[in-house]
């Protein structure tokens, strides 16, 4: 007997129901039901989707009775919610041990590439965010009515990562499909249309995917997993906006200060409260000083915006910069001139605010980031400034964390201005969770209102939505402790990291895994400058904005993009966005010794040890932040060296991947092609 997993309740495709109830129905009934849940969502169901549907609803039913009795206790589930934004699957096939995703084309006299990566994607999605697929293999079927089809067997689709290659068929061949969908998932157990319907489906947008859907008026709510991370990034922007709320009221000035680990979702909280803001009496923006964000996410959305067909894209472009700015544009404009426009400030990565000799340089004047801030927006009838706070990701000189803001409230206070300030516990005391001292010095007061607010430290990881603990193994590695990395890893449900000495074997594992949308990309240090001899150009500079744009935007189709995998990124580049999965190339900058991780930086023709400890601690950074960059998996290469060259010795390399190893990283197997399903 076939077992089934057991439902939950809340059914949400517009019809379900067994293969044998399908079968049985009026097919106008069916269509009927269709339109009718059709139009909650829009005005009505045109007359050329009741075509489609009619179609539709013929080539399966021909299909399901090809099945014979076997298929009698399919699932079948027609306009299935995938998206939170409103995409639905043509239709989802439940068979034993696996669920077939059909998306039809009717009328396709041939398959276009475009379809094949829409039924890939929804494929994908189901893998990595549905409760119920999660246990099941998903097999992508693209129907294109009239295409010619290839020929395709059941032994010769490869599964990997619970998703099979796609199958391309045309309406006759769409039974042949469903058996080699039921050979994927042979003997395995089935889900009840109620189970899979009613499933938690619990979506992760990337930071530009949230940008775009927050800029186009949804609310984090709609477009976040809906579990505890979820939760407690909107009680987060919750409490945010009422204290914004109040600082207009009140005529406050108000500083908040929000904590979470890397990729906890602090911009994607800034963002929210920047744009909520924006159609509102309370004009706010997101700065930032990480130009290469502040471009990805302006183009990103001012590409979207003019696809609309409303305005030029030169027209969205400085609409959009409105919302998000750089950090030294805007105090450039206000430091003497006029007060900002904004009451609402979110400064992003505020633990990275340079100190007074920076300001120096930058300025003109001996005052610190926070410090100019504070006079800014004090000459504000009132003001909120939000400050997202993380650890361990200063990769400049002059970033003095915490201490600076402290010490710039006590100076804004000694000059009349008070501000009051509303903290995650986390900010005011230190720690690992701002990887250093907090805001108040031990046995030390401010000089101002101080409220402690837990709702504003965000303690749940949502980029790695695989592996939640990917950052505690990270900051475990990197602070040398390889025996509680090597622990946590264990604790973790796939490797944190795949570990190749071979770099065409990790480009070929990310080409295995860039099907369906999904980005992928190598990135290597900045001080890696010997990379170059292993097969690798020089990563964009910085201030390179378009060719980092180009390598976050464009498809993997185009030489300039991450997904071609011929250009790496450096930690300058990345910080701050992500990829589905990444392949570190790790360099000669970062050797493990016996004194654990050595920091090192060429001095041509020889590696030299660092000595300051600044500058230690920025190295180590830049590898946190190209270790936490991938959402879905991680594959690093460590070269082999070259016995004859002294900058990239092999016994040093061979001691960085020993590291690895006993940190928890698995060896990828050679050649690393996924195993046929039987």
């Amino acid at each position: 007997m076939t077992h089934v997993i057991e439902p939950s309740p809340r059914p949400r495709a517009f019809w379900h129901g067994s293969a044998r109830a399908f079968l049985d129905a009026n097919p106008k009934a069916i269509i009927g039901q269709l339109a009718s849940c059709h139009v909650r969502f829009h005005a009505a169901a045109e007359a050329e989707q009741v075509r489609a549907w009619e179609r539709e609803i013929e080539i399966l039913r021909l299909a399901l009775a090809a099945g014979g009795e076997r298929a009698q206790n399919w699932g079948v589930l027609l306009e299935a919610p995938m998206l939170r934004l409103g995409k639905r699957m043509d239709a989802v096939i439940l068979l034993p041990g696996s669920a077939a995703i059909v998306e039809f084309k009717i009328g396709a006299k041939r398959f276009e590439a475009a379809d094949q990566l829409q039924v890939e994607h929804y494929a994908l999605m189901l893998r990595d965010f549905h409760e119920v697929s999660q246990s099941l293999i998903v097999v992508p079927i693209l129907c294109a009515e009239h295409a010619v089809p290839h020929p395709q067997v059941a032994n010769a689709l490869i599964v990997h990562d619970g998703v099979a290659d796609a199958i391309a068929t045309d309406a006759s061949g769409l039974a042949s499909a469903l058996r080699i969908a039921e050979a994927l998932g042979a003997g395995g157990a089935m889900a009840s249309v109620e189970a899979f319907d009613s499933s938690a489906y619990r979506p992760t947008p990337t930071i530009v995917e949230a940008a775009r859907a927050l800029y186009a008026g949804h609310g984090i709510a709609e477009i976040g997993r809906g579990d505890a991370a979820d939760a407690t990034l909107q009680q987060a922007g919750a409490t945010l906006l009422s204290l914004a709320e109040r600082a207009e009221r009140e005529r406050l000035h108000l500083v908040c200060f929000v904590t979470g680990s890397p990729g906890a979702g602090k911009t994607l909280l800034g963002l929210d409260v920047a744009l909520r803001n924006r159609s509102s009496d309370r004009p706010a923006a997101l700065l930032s000083g990480n130009r290469p964000l502040v471009y990805v996410l302006t183009e990103a959305l001012a590409t979207d915006r003019a696809s609309r067909g409303e305005i030029t894209k030169a027209q969205a472009r400085h609409e959009v910069s409105s919302s998000i700015q750089n950090l030294l544009g805007f105090l450039k404009e206000h430091s003497d001139g006029a007060p900002p426009p904004e009451c609402v400030v979110v400064f992003d990565e505020a633990q990275r605010a340079w100190d007074e000799k920076v300001g120096e340089e930058l300025m003109g004047r001996p005052s610190s980031e926070p410090t100019l801030f504070l006079e800014i927006l004090g000459r504000l009838d009132w003001a909120c400034l939000v400050c997202l706070v993380g650890p361990g990701q200063e990769i400049n000189r002059g970033e003095g964390g915490l201490p600076l803001w402290g010490a710039a409230l006590r100076h804004a206070a000694s000059s009349g201005r008070n501000w009051h300030v509303v903290a995650a516990p986390q900010a005011i005391e230190g720690g690992s969770d701002v990887a250093g001292p907090g805001l108040v010095e031990p046995g030390a007061e401010m000089p101002c209102t101080l409220v402690v607010e837990p709702s504003l430290h965000l303690s749940n990881g949502l980029r790695a939505y695989r592996s939640p603990d990917q950052g505690r193994w990270v900051a475990s590695l990197l602070a040398g402790d390889i025996a509680e990395a090597a622990r946590i890893a264990r604790t973790m449900g796939a490797p944190p990291a795949w570990l190749t000495r071979d770099l065409g074997m990790a480009r070929q594992w990310l080409r295995d895994r860039r099907r369906g949308g999904r980005s992928v990309g190598l990135l290597a240090s900045a001080g890696a400058v010997r990379l170059p001899a292993e097969g690798l150009p020089p990563t964009p500079r910085s201030n390179e904005l378009e060719a980092i744009g180009h390598w976050f935007l464009k498809p993997w189709t185009d030489f300039r993009s991450a997904g071609a995998l011929e250009i790496p990124l450096s930690e300058f580049g990345c910080q701050g966005l992500e990829l589905d999965f990444v392949g570190l190339t790790w360099g000669g900058d970062l050797v493990w010794t016996s004194e654990g991780w050595t920091p090192r930086r060429m001095s041509a023709p020889r590696w030299t040890r660092i000595g300051i400890e600044e500058k230690r601690r920025f190295r180590i950074n830049a590898y946190r932040v190209l270790l936490t960059r991938a959402r879905a998996g991680l594959v690093i290469h460590v070269p082999l060296g070259n016995a004859e060259d002294a900058t990239r010795d092999p016994d040093e390399f061979d001691a960085i991947a020993t590291a690895l190893v006993g940190a928890g990283a698995t060896m990828l197997p050679c050649p690393d092609r996924p195993a046929k399903s039987t």
